[in-house]
């Protein structure tokens, strides 16, 4: 048998013991997957000959899960759960607009940073990434970046944003208290 991806057995198999599993039959499941009982019951029946375990316990009027059984749809639920999230997240960001902007950390921290929720607050579709770096380069995938520079040195597209001025301060009793 060639080797699946992540070692699972067939995803049809574990759809169908899933859905049988939380309907705790054949027929329900069959309905909601748009096949018949019957292949349900073989895809179930694969599934616990892979697994060499028993995940039902088959009686006349019905099925009921075995602990085996119910170890493996709790495990399932919360794979599928995790999926349907990614899934969700994926579906609402492709309707989003997004800017990437690489900022320094102190440009992010003590300026952008706090603008940023009135920003969202009149543009609430649009999605903004931080890129915080000290760093001189700017990544080739960020839309903006903010940065300190001299301007007579800038080239491309650039725009003075604000002045800073860097000093040097001390304290004169400082120096005799570290030790």
């Amino acid at each position: 048998m060639p080797q699946r991806p992540y070692g699972l057995p067939a995803m049809s198999a574990l759809v169908a013991f899933e859905a049988a599993a939380r309907h705790v039959g054949f027929k329900a499941a069959a309905c909601e997957l748009n096949v018949t009982p019957a292949a349900i019951s073989h895809q179930v029946k694969a599934l616990e000959t892979e697994l060499r375990c028993l995940l039902f316990h088959r009686h006349h009027r019905g099925v009921e899960l075995t602990e085996t059984g119910a170890y493996l749809l709790v495990a399932l639920q919360r794979g599928f759960e995790t999926m349907g999230d990614a899934v969700d997240q994926l579906r609402k960001h492709t309707n989003r607009a997004s800017v990437t902007i690489r900022v320094t950390t102190a440009v992010s921290s003590l300026w952008l940073t706090p603008k940023l929720a009135q920003f969202w607050k009149a543009h609430g579709d649009v999605s903004v990434a931080q890129i915080v770096s000290d760093t001189g380069q700017a990544p080739a995938d960020c839309d903006l970046s903010i940065h300190y520079g001299d301007m007579a040195r800038d080239s491309g597209n650039c725009s003075v944003l604000f002045h800073d001025r860097i000093m040097a301060l001390g304290v004169r009793a400082l120096p005799g208290r570290i030790r």
